[in-house]
């Protein structure tokens, strides 16, 4: 179904289409001035009981707003200090697996090098006429 653009008030199937300002707020965000709270430009004069009720909803819109802003900013910083922490962290395993795999071939030298002496060891014991039964091998896995 292609997008037809519709214009402000057009009766589309019997229904009106929406009437809206598409400069909804721009008086706001064009507003000068160093208040936190936008002024109000062409709205309902502040001395009457719906001036004042709109007062205070703009007010706590705007301090929504920022405390909303404030936030997000924390929320930010929470992740920027968990993604410098995960980063740390990442670090710290790297090294540890590096120490860890440098141990790791360290011992499996050092298995190879007791498997070769007990091999040759083993091989002498035989060469003097010792029993072949007398010295079981240390290498297999038995529950005797």
């Amino acid at each position: 179904m292609p997008l037809v653009p519709v214009q402000s008030g057009a009766v589309i199937g019997g229904v009106a289409g929406p009437a809206t300002n598409l400069n909804i707020g721009m008086d706001y965000w064009g507003a000068t001035g160093s208040s936190p709270v936008p002024a109000m430009r062409g709205k309902v004069p502040s001395g009457s009981a719906r001036g004042e009720q709109w007062d205070e909803r703009e007010l706590k819109k705007q301090k929504r707003k920022l405390s909303n802003r404030e936030s997000a900013r924390r929320s930010r910083l929470r992740k920027q200090a968990e993604c410098e922490e995960l980063g740390q962290r990442a670090e710290a395993l790297k090294s540890e697996n590096s120490s860890l795999r440098i141990e790791l071939d360290r011992i499996k030298k050092e298995y190879e090098e007791l498997l070769s002496k007990n091999t040759s060891l083993k091989a002498k014991l035989g060469e003097t006429g010792g029993g072949g039964d007398a010295v079981p091998d240390m290498n297999e896995r038995g529950d005797t």
